[in-house]
Formats: structure tokens, sequence, C-alpha cells
């Protein structure tokens, strides 16, 4: 599509009843705009603004307006007077929220072509600059404002907002260490300085190793329940890798009680589920081999029995949600089982079969077997996750001490003092 059939297409796609109270009256739109911009739908929010004050209103009314990064915002048509009151209001919400902001608005009061007024964006925000990329890319030039922000203004502006909500500074860094942009964050917090975001990226990875070392502790322990191993890693969920988004909030379907249910960047779900780690019958002895024991397959079937009924009632349930505003991709998930422990599993020699003693080794490569053979369901240890995300750790703490030895920005080259790609992806595979 051209810029212009592109805005077209998207003024066919809203409806004329605005002031009606319908919550989805603006979702074939929003998904329209979202996949233009490369994003969840649940990041994207359209509202109707009949005056300058419903601004602030409409940035908070709901949890999907709370949760998106773009606010496109429909504008009543009501003369200049109104529309600089407007672009005030926009800039303003702009500035307290980090949002970014596309104004629409009709060619005239009869009309059903909309036009694009402007818009509004953090300078800093390398998301943020990105999504102005992608939307001009889609509906061609845009008078889009930067924002730019002070050191002194962000730093005081966040100040205000933790005595606002009552946040304490140990709350702060907890909720940070959860994040996986915790880059980005702390990239407009230390406003590009090198030296304050290697501190602050070292403090975190020493949060997580923290974390880890405890966990290490626990599954080595065989008291160690499944009950406590969950009450542990809840809000960590780095820890399963980059590719999440968020977690869903309740129960997804009826009956079916996930553990952590987590999301991806395209909206489909996937089901972490946690057994405990003292698992000695992890994998048995079956004629000269070996094969997974019979908790796993049991935890198994529970993760295949979630995703079955994810599939087949699947759509039923994203309509539901989607008149809820929020979108799921429930069709075609997966899910991860985390069980037991390596160390727990003593299988000795057996003279008769003429077979010697169960190694890690062997253990490894029976589970590998055991998951290359189920689709869209993944086995794994509570050993080898811990491990992995030891490794990762360890990584980001190699580039974190070498960008600050050289002085270089982390996520650039050495040597390197270029800004001149804001997308490109050189940022550690941590904080993605």
């Amino acid at each position: 599509m051209t810029p212009t059939e592109t805005l077209g297409h998207l003024s066919e796609l809203l409806v004329r009843e605005h002031e009606k109270p319908v919550t989805n009256k603006y979702h074939a739109a929003r998904d329209f705009t979202a996949k233009l911009l490369k994003l969840p739908y649940s990041r994207v929010y359209f509202t109707y603004i009949s005056k300058a004050a419903n601004f602030s209103v409409r940035a908070v009314q709901s949890d999907a307006a709370v949760q998106a990064s773009v606010v496109v915002a429909l504008i009543k048509l009501r003369g200049e007077l109104q529309d600089a009151a407007t672009h005030r209001a926009a800039r303003k919400l702009a500035l307290r929220t980090g949002k970014t902001l596309l104004l629409l608005q009709r060619a005239s009061p009869d009309s059903l072509q909309w036009n694009i007024m402007g818009g509004y964006f953090m300078s800093a925000d390398l998301r943020s600059q990105g999504i102005v990329d992608n939307l001009v890319n889609s509906f061609g030039p845009i008078p889009f404002e930067p924002i730019n922000v002070s050191r002194d203004e962000a730093v005081s502006g966040v100040l205000d907002f933790f005595d606002r909500v009552g946040l304490s500074g140990a709350g702060v860094g907890a909720a940070l260490s959860q994040r996986q942009d915790i880059a980005s964050i702390m990239q407009f917090a230390a406003a590009s300085s090198a030296a304050g975001l290697s501190a602050a990226e070292t403090a975190v990875i020493a949060q997580r190793r923290t974390l880890i070392a405890d966990l290490k502790r626990m599954i080595a322990d065989p008291a160690t329940t499944e009950t406590e191993l969950h009450r542990k890693i809840r809000g960590n969920y780095w820890i399963f890798g980059g590719r999440y988004t968020g977690v869903a909030r309740g129960s997804i379907v009826p009956m079916d009680r996930y553990d952590i249910p987590l999301f991806c960047a395209d909206g489909s779900l996937h089901i972490i589920e946690l057994k405990g780690s003292y698992i000695p019958d992890l994998v048995e002895r079956h004629r000269q081999h070996l094969i997974p024991g019979e908790e796993v397959h049991k935890a198994t079937m529970q993760a295949a029995n979630y995703i079955r009924q994810l599939d087949e009632g699947g759509a039923a349930l994203e309509t539901l949600y989607r008149n809820s505003g929020l979108n799921y991709d429930l069709r075609r998930g997966r899910a991860t089982v985390i069980i037991g422990n390596q160390d727990f599993v003593e299988i000795p020699e057996d003279p008769v079969r003429q077979v010697g003693a169960v190694t890690r080794s062997m253990i490894d490569q029976t589970i590998r077997t055991y998951d290359s053979l189920i689709n869209r369901i993944d086995v794994l240890t509570w050993a080898d996750l811990l491990d992995s995300a030891e490794r990762s750790l360890r990584f980001e703490s190699e580039i974190s001490a070498d960008h600050a030895s050289t002085g270089d920005e982390p996520g650039s080259s050495p040597g390197s003092n270029s800004r001149e790609d804001p997308d490109s992806d050189q940022n550690p595979t941590l904080f993605n």
C-alpha cells in the first residue's frame, strides 16, 4: 500500500459513532495499526478526544490504555483554538507517560476521511524512535515533535511519580530487575552515561546472580518443595529467556490453572509448568536403554492437555478476551516443563544386563531424545535451566565490564560512539 492508501484503509476501519460507549469499536483499526508497527495488539490504543481535557482521562481509563505504547487519538473537529489546546494537552500527556502519540482528525464534519494532525514522542527513548520510523514508513511524512528532556527534568519527573504512588527506592530496584527491557530504561535514566549504565547493569546482574545461587541451593536440597521453588521464582521471569513480553493475568481457560503463562512478542502463549527438583526416578532403565520416568510423562501430558484445550477453544476465547480489551493469540501455543535435577538420579551398574552406572551425560541424552520427539513442548531440568541463566549472566557481565573499561556505551561496537542506527540489534540479549 502507498501511504495514501494506508491512511484511506485506516479511515475505513474507523467507525462513525465515536461517542458511542462500545469497548471494541476501534479493534479493527487497532489491529491494522499494530501490524503496521510490528507490535502486539495490546501496545496500541485508539481513543476519541472530544476536548483537550479528555487526554488526561483517556490515558488511564482502562488497562488497555495503560499498557499501550502508542496512543492514536481521534480528535473532534472544533476549530483552530481548540486544536491548539489539544496539541498542548497531547504534548503534556506524552511527557508525563512516555507514550508515542499520533493525532488524527477528520477533513470535515461530514467526511469519513481522517488526516494526520501530528504526533509526539520522547526523543531519548529508542523504542519510541523505532515506532515513529514505522509510522512514517506507513503513512508518509508526519509532523512529529520530539520531546527533549534534560537530565534534571527526567529525574525530577521520576521522583515526583515515585512520591505520588508511594514507591520506595527498594521497590524501584526490585521492579527494574524484573524487566526484560532494563537496558532501555537505564539508557533513558542515565542520560546516555556509559559509566552510569554500566554500574546499573552490574547491580542488576549481581542481584540476579544471588537469585540463581539461592535457587541452586534449593534444588540441591531433597526437602525443597515445588511450591517453594515457585514462590522463589515468582516475578523473575527473565530466567526463562528474553523472548517474553508479559505474564497473563488470572486463568485463561476455565478449570485450567497454569504455573506461569508467558506471552511472546507475537501475542502467542507459552506455558511454563514447574515441578519439583527432587525426582529420583527422573529416568529409569527399560531393557538396554534409559527412558524418562513416570513423573516426566505425567508433567508432559499435563502440558499437552493445556495446549490441546487452547487449540480447541482458542478462537472463542480470543473473541471473549478481545471484547475485554485483551489481545491473546491462544492457538498453537507452546509449553516448557521444568522438572527434576540430574544430581538426584542414582542408577547403579547392572551386571545382568552388562550395563554400567548411569552418568549425567546419559541422563541428558535421554531427556534430549524424549524432548526431540514431542511437538511444541520442551522438557528441561532445574539444573539445566539455572546453568543456562548463569551462563547468560556471565556473558552480560563480561560485556558490561568491557564497555566500562573502554568507555563505550553498552550495545555499541568497541571504540565507537556512533548512534546512527538506534534500531540495530546490538544490545545484550539479557536486556532485550
